[in-house]
């Protein structure tokens, strides 16, 4: 009797209780796995390389859920039983190709072909034809030339590599040209000294040359000289400029020139070159050295020997020899006291005058304890007399014909430190 009321027992127990864990795993297993659309895409494209074409792209976004008063979304029959309800979402299949593959007669598949081809190299004013544009009858200009290949604008600009001088600066630019539709033949070089007042700047026109008529041929440029040239490896034109006036502003232009005789618009940099450049090693030397002249009782010869060493100076120099020999000689006599009691009112007056010609922030700079003398080696082309038309403008092979109608020769630039040199 107590045997059948424990199995009673037990059984009640187990109804109680509910089921055994072995039997809930059992009936989770069975219910669906839940996988959301948006996730169903993404696994295609992460795992599907073989499954999609080529050029196809497809983008899924989940858009929120639907609202229940919504009767175009579905609800889920179980939404009540708390599981989540259906969500609207996006999907966007893209696929990318040419727009003439997408036509299928053969004309009108040529006919789009070739009107892309206008429109990214000759400005859809004109056809190509080989590696030119012929342009159509509008596309001309004012002048005459034709307007439909669109010129390459180059960009001039100061050399990254050597600083300019007092006397010199180096110019460069890169040598650009579509492989459809235009062909530059030429750059032309403008020089321009700006002169500054009070009221505005007046532009003195001085040089105006052509790279390959004047520069490459070596036939009248002794001031402008060949750096780099463009060759298989580099596109970089570069050019050292001389003769250039201290403390002075200049405008440099350059414009492309193609083989129907247009000009680019000009790029332009402007540059004022640092003061004059002193050797002051010298000018403590030329101290000394009038000290001695003017030292004790001073003949005829030696008056001429001072007055004629001071006049071929110049002022930057001048200033220096002025510093120098009032830092060590003062006590015997300021030196242009010294200047007017040895060699008279009117020549010391002419020696001093130059002091006047700089400008004050130069004149500052020559004031300095101090002033180094720095020199650098510069490697240029001078070239002999060539016939340009040798070369055929094959801009990427010509640097080795160029080399070899020029001699590369080392040019030394001289520069100024002033101040005592910082540790880094």
């Amino acid at each position: 009797m107590r045997r059948k009321e424990t199995k009673e027992s037990y059984k009640s127990h187990k109804e109680k209780d509910g089921n055994s864990p072995s039997e809930e795993s059992e009936e989770r297993e069975k219910e669906p796995r839940t996988l959301t659309y948006p996730a169903y895409i993404a696994s295609l494209l992460d795992t599907g390389a073989k499954r999609m074409a080529a050029g196809v792209r497809m983008d899924c976004n989940s858009q929120g859920q639907c609202p229940r008063s919504c009767h175009l979304c579905h609800m889920s029959p179980r939404t009540s039983q708390g599981r989540q309800q259906s969500e609207p979402v996006l999907l966007q299949i893209t696929k990318a190709a040419p727009i003439y593959e997408l036509v299928s007669n053969n004309e009108t598949y040529q006919s789009l072909q070739e009107a892309m081809m206008s429109m990214l190299w000759c400005s859809g004013k004109g056809d190509v034809i080989d590696d030119w544009c012929r342009c159509d009858s509008s596309a001309f200009g004012t002048d005459g030339l034709p307007t439909c290949a669109p010129l390459p604008h180059p960009l001039l600009k100061l050399s990254y590599t050597y600083e300019p001088s007092s006397s010199l600066v180096i110019m460069e630019w890169n040598h650009t040209e579509p492989p459809i539709g235009v062909r530059i033949v030429d750059y032309l070089i403008s020089q321009e000294k700006v002169t500054e007042t009070m009221d505005h700047s007046k532009v003195e026109t001085e040089t105006l040359l052509s790279f390959v008529d004047d520069i490459l041929s070596g036939a009248r440029s002794p001031c402008v000289m060949l750096g780099d040239i463009p060759d298989l490896l580099s596109s970089s034109i570069s050019m050292i400029i001389r003769c250039l006036e201290p403390d002075t502003t200049y405008m440099f232009r350059l414009w492309a020139v193609d083989n129907t005789g247009r000009r680019s618009s000009p790029s332009e940099v402007t540059i004022k070159t640092p003061c004059p450049t002193v050797d002051d090693v010298k000018a403590q030397e030329i101290s000394d050295k009038i000290y001695n002249l003017f030292n004790g009782y001073t003949s005829g010869k030696e008056q001429q020997t001072a007055y004629n060493t001071l006049m071929d100076l110049g002022a930057p120099t001048l200033h220096r020899v002025l510093y120098h020999y009032n830092q060590r000689y003062e006590s015997f006599g300021e030196f242009t006291w010294r200047c007017e009691d040895e060699l008279g009112p009117r020549k010391a007056g002419l020696i001093l005058s130059q002091l006047g010609v700089l400008n004050p922030w130069c004149k500052g700079l020559l004031q300095e304890p101090k002033i180094g003398l720095r020199r650098m080696s510069l490697k240029f082309l001078s070239c002999r007399y060539t016939d340009t038309k040798a070369f055929g403008l094959n801009w990427s092979h010509m640097g080795q014909d160029v080399h070899k109608a020029c001699d590369e020769q080392t040019l030394t630039v001289m520069y100024n430190d002033y101040g005592e040199p910082k540790e880094l």
